[in-house]
């Protein structure tokens, strides 16, 4: 298959740079807006993201089965970045527009009503279809490697503008942090960035996988040795067969959930402890990107190198470890600002280096279904991964509710207990570190890498036939 020029790679990183300018905004920003801006219970907003994200997984799930069913002139992923990013960025706008005069049940009827548009509806309608589109520009795992690379790269990129930049751009529109106006206007600005760079990904992005083979009658036909991928209608059953047929799918799955609630507990804990803990709320976009910056380091100069000399299994081994060894030291340090910032970057490291050998196992496992099963089921693969993720941000932020709660945090308190910092500590620090430690006995487990240039081989057979 032919190598993707840099301009495709670039347009192909802008997808994911669109998704997380509204993605990190929400996770990081969100609660604070709600209990900081808004006025509402931290009860209150913690019940509105978790009762959410269980919606949102499901609706994870239900897009990456209409996605393997979608046949258009546009491809089979593309026409959802196309159609998806304008609704996205309306939704998200209004999301952080909530009438200050509504009382506090309307404020709390109007979140429920727009986190779910935005995070439910048309992010799943538009992220679940991009995070199946490596799939199907290069069947190359190597290309898929460097894909998942660039991505994450740009990915990081957002990442850093919107930890640095959203106090910084709410106070410019607004004058202060606490603005409803300045939220309005900063999320405006986002939004429309967003829309604009989803268009520019669609626009110069190539579906090729769809077009090798011919599609094969039925999935009991190619299972009996048609020897043709399914790249069409794929029943749900099968779908369903295509993951939990797959341990190494849910291995990775399991992997996915476990290593995702540490950032999901922090990102909600984040603005919290730099107010509380630190003292300065404004030091949470200091923290948080001196790990995204450390991530961007580590995808330009680590990564690249250790794919040529290591398994992805093993740098993303590698990767969860030294996560887990950051947030053990973090909790002996939790006030030194400098210590903070000097384990975050460690953390980054870590990220950097392993997130997008997750993103390519991944699809190494998409394809080991194929092979076993003989159909592709790419969309609901890379659904139930974008699900567990939803599910994670779901648990992670009612497990924050509990632990806050149980401290007795208050976010109208100026200065909070003991027993609250304690709690903010904790959730900052050694949980996380406890589901670490569980991520890296599961991917003890996974064991695809020693047979997967044999399953390369006969697919990339199977699909010049």
């Amino acid at each position: 298959m032919e190598k993707l020029s840099v301009r495709e790679k670039v347009s192909y990183s802008f997808g994911d740079f669109a998704s997380c300018l509204i993605w990190q905004s929400i996770s990081v920003y969100f609660l604070y807006f709600c209990t900081n801006v808004a006025g509402l219970e931290t009860a209150t907003a913690v019940t509105i993201i978790s009762v959410s994200k269980i919606l949102d997984g499901l609706s994870d799930i239900a897009m990456g089965f209409v996605v393997d069913r979608t046949k258009s002139r546009f491809g089979k992923v593309r026409p959802y970045l196309l159609y998806m990013s304008a609704p996205l960025a309306v939704s998200t706008v209004l999301l952080f527009s909530v009438p200050m005069g509504f009382s506090l049940h309307a404020k709390m009827i109007w979140m429920m009503v727009f986190y779910n548009l935005v995070t439910t509806v048309f992010y799943t309608a538009m992220n679940v279809p991009y995070c199946s589109l490596h799939c199907f520009m290069t069947d190359d795992s190597e290309e898929r490697g460097r894909l998942s690379i660039m991505r994450l790269l740009f990915a990081f990129a957002a990442q850093v503008l919107i930890n640095g930049g959203m106090l910084w751009l709410v106070r410019l529109m607004g004058g202060s942090v606490t603005s409803p106006r300045g939220w309005t206007w900063a999320m405006i600005i986002i939004g429309a960035a967003a829309f604009a760079l989803a268009q520019v990904c669609f626009l110069n992005t190539k579906e090729r996988v769809a077009s090798v083979g011919k599609t094969a009658e039925s999935a009991s036909e190619a299972a009996e040795g048609a020897g043709k991928a399914n790249i069409a209608k794929v029943p749900l059953k099968d779908s369903v067969r295509s993951i939990f047929g797959n341990p190494y799918m849910l291995i990775l799955l399991s992997v996915t959930l476990l290593s995702l609630l540490p950032g999901a507990i922090t990102n909600g804990a984040s603005a919290y402890y730099a107010q509380y803990i630190l003292g300065k709320v404004e030091a949470v976009g200091l923290i948080t990107s001196v790990a995204t910056i450390a991530q961007v380091l580590a995808l330009l100069l680590l990564a690249p190198w250790l794919l040529k000399k290591f398994s992805k299994k093993h740098i993303y081994l590698g990767g969860l470890i030294l996560s887990f060894l950051s947030f053990i030291f973090c909790a002996l340090v939790p006030r030194s600002l400098p210590a903070l910032l000097a384990l975050n970057f460690v953390k980054g490291i870590a990220m950097g280096i392993s997130g997008p050998m997750l993103t390519a196992m991944i699809a190494d496992a998409i394809d080991y279904s194929e092979w076993k099963f003989g159909f592709n089921s790419a969309g609901f693969g890379n659904a139930m991964n974008q699900a567990l993720v939803k599910f994670g941000i779901g648990i992670a932020t009612a497990l924050l509710g509990v632990i806050l709660d149980a401290g007795g945090f208050d976010p109208n308190l100026a200065a909070q207990t003991a027993e609250a910092e304690r709690a903010l500590i904790g959730a900052y620090t050694y949980i996380p570190a406890a589901f670490y430690a569980a991520s890296i006995g599961f991917m003890l487990l996974y064991r695809l890498e020693k047979i997967y240039p044999k399953i390369a081989a006969e697919l990339k057979a199977r699909r010049d036939k």
